[in-house]
């Protein structure tokens, strides 16, 4: 797996940096799509994941992205980063 971060990390709360750093050590675990998907199922299931991130799937890869402050029903522009598989 090939994590790339694309943009900055806003840490409006003191809790992103350490949830995205659980993320980050997680996918570096995984070894293949399959289970970079079931990785994700887990992580969607997390209320304070869902709250700062957003992610979805292109056709190969995964993308992540920040949530606004003002407005978590909002995301960011850019995608915080992506996970190439």
């Amino acid at each position: 797996m090939d994590i790339k971060i694309e943009s900055m990390i806003f840490g409006w709360d003191e809790r992103i940096p350490d949830v995205l750093i659980k993320f980050i050590n997680s996918v570096t675990l995984t070894k293949d799509e399959r289970e970079l998907r079931g990785l994700m199922e887990v992580f969607a299931r997390s209320k304070e994941f869902n709250r700062f991130f957003a992610f979805g799937y292109g056709s190969h890869h995964l993308w992540l992205t920040q949530r606004m402050a003002s407005d978590p029903a909002k995301c960011m522009k850019n995608r915080l980063l992506i996970v190439e598989f």
